[in-house]
């Protein structure tokens, strides 16, 4: 069985190891979520339009020749929120510049709500062949609470448009441990995505992030948090009940049947490099991090009056930064981290910098140790956070 289970996806994993790949962050949304943190905002066609010009600009600098990624992960925002006019002229914008050819997957994030059948054969015109439909919930009491009402009762009809324009490929995005949420509440979203035969499902619980509308109602009293034995009967449920539909977990809050794993997201998962372009898109090329600014109408600006790429970060990470990072998503995916990756981008092996603490983390029940990897067991995966800070001290402590 350890075997298989570390063989069978390494054609999966090995997509990160010999190809850049590529982001596009579209940063519009119709309104702004309860509990985003994600770089978006609202605009008009004028402003969405003189964004695809930037846009345009950015890939003529960026990719000087040709560029052949071998995945594509379109983000926002809300990539949708596009006219299907808008989705055509910005799949011409990257045709320019970006070789399909060599892609295995191009994902597009879709909110059910601004999905139109002209919307859908534009996707697929672009060359999207993979749907992330971010749902959250079936339930419009809990849509509600998340800024996400008028959604309500538009999934089903946007997975069909989908379908019906050649995108074969469908995932949803669902969130658990929301405010008075119970177990037969996620029991019944879950059954409902199940239902529409997804292949691929993305499962979070609720994070309240630093400074969104939804954290100042945690602090002023108006929402309570999920009570923790009650998040962790659901994480179990979410496992249970996908594993149960051929679904299996291969990482911690991502479920899919055998093949139909995220291509692109494995990249980040195991510190591949990715190009990104947009406001507010990150990439990692080599160890290095660029980061452009957060802000499309200071993005429009740079790149059409000025004419220079808007980065405002670049950090090249050190040895161990770069192991840590690798740990830090690494150790979210079931088949866990590459030993043989880990020792090329910190310079030394994992047992001569973690294996003490590996050793005990081992014997608690919480880490696994093969010849080629590390990873959390079942139990670790409910204590990831606290496994990674103490891998993390035992490597600050090695230096």
């Amino acid at each position: 069985m350890r075997q298989a289970r570390d063989e069978a996806p390494r054609a999966i994993y090995a997509v990160a190891m010999d190809a850049a790949s590529l982001y596009i962050h579209i940063p519009f949304c119709v309104r702004k979520c309860e509990y985003c943190d994600f770089y978006s905002g609202v605009a008009g066609e004028e402003e969405i339009d003189q964004y695809l010009d930037a846009l345009e600009v950015e890939c003529a600098l960026r990719f000087r020749q040709p560029f052949s990624p071998r995945t594509i992960f379109m983000g926002g925002g809300t990539p949708t929120r596009l006219s299907a006019t808008q989705l055509l002229r910005l799949g011409d914008i990257l045709r320019k510049r970006i070789d399909l050819s060599q892609c295995l997957e191009f994902t597009s994030e879709i909110n059910p709500g601004t999905l139109t059948p002209e919307k859908a054969d534009a996707l697929m015109r672009m060359g999207v062949d993979r749907a992330s439909f971010g749902v959250q919930s079936f339930q419009t009491k809990f849509l509600q609470g998340l800024g996400r009402a008028y959604e309500a009762g538009t999934a089903t009809r946007a997975v069909q448009m989908a379908r019906d324009a050649g995108i074969a490929r469908i995932s949803m995005d669902l969130m658990f441990a929301l405010p008075n949420q119970t177990i037969d509440d996620l029991r019944d979203d879950l059954q409902r995505a199940l239902s529409h035969d997804t292949e691929h499902l993305s499962l979070y619980a609720l994070t309240f992030e630093d400074d969104t509308p939804l954290t100042r109602q945690l602090q002023s009293g108006e929402v309570q948090p999920c009570d923790e034995e009650l998040e962790r009967e659901m994480f179990e449920l979410v496992g249970s009940t996908c594993s149960e539909a051929g679904l299996q977990r291969y990482e911690v809050s991502n479920f899919a049947r055998p093949g139909a794993e995220c291509r692109h997201n494995v990249v980040y998962w195991t510190g591949g490099d990715w190009h990104g372009i947009g406001a507010g898109a990150h990439a990692m090329i080599d160890g290095e991090i660029s980061q452009n600014g957060a802000d499309f109408k200071a993005y429009t600006k740079a790149l059409l009056q000025e004419r220079r790429l808007p980065t405002t970060r670049q950090e090249k990470l050190s040895p161990q930064a770069r192991a840590e990072s690798l740990l830090l998503m690494g150790l979210r995916l079931t088949q866990g981290v590459e030993l043989a990756r880990f020792e090329r981008f910190a310079g030394a092996s994992f047992d001569s910098i973690c294996g003490e603490t590996a050793k005990r983390l081992t014997a608690l029940g919480l880490l696994e140790l093969t010849p080629t990897h590390v990873r959390a067991t079942a139990e670790g995966l409910l204590l990831l956070d606290n496994l990674i800070v103490e891998l993390a001290d035992a490597m600050e402590a090695t230096v």
